[in-house]
């Protein structure tokens, strides 16, 4: 990886597939692809702050437990991570393929 292609989308990309490579030695027998991995690693993340900011919003709401708002918070968090890590896995991919053309003039 070279110093021109290490830019923010390239850490939040190279992030997510760590965390979801991690991620998926624990819960199974195989790593996936990078794609795969930094979807799962954002789901992950998201689904964390999502809970967190489930749980402390659902002080605000009397009809809402805190385990409930959590939980509403975790699967908002996992939906939204879904596509933000295939977005930076795009944009990572983009961005390296518009490099490597420049670099083949």
């Amino acid at each position: 990886m070279s110093v021109l292609t290490l830019g923010f989308w390239g850490i939040v990309d190279q992030s997510f597939q760590w965390i979801g490579r991690g991620a998926s030695r624990i819960l199974t027998t195989r790593s996936g692809s990078a794609e795969e991995n930094a979807v799962f690693g954002g789901a992950l993340i998201s689904a964390v702050f999502g809970g967190v900011i489930g749980f402390a919003l659902s002080d605000f709401w009397r009809s809402m437990a805190v385990t409930g708002g959590a939980l509403v918070g975790v699967l908002l968090g996992a939906c939204i991570g879904v596509f933000f890590g295939s977005f930076a896995e795009t944009v990572d991919e983009t961005i390296n393929s518009y490099l490597a053309s420049l670099r083949s003039k």
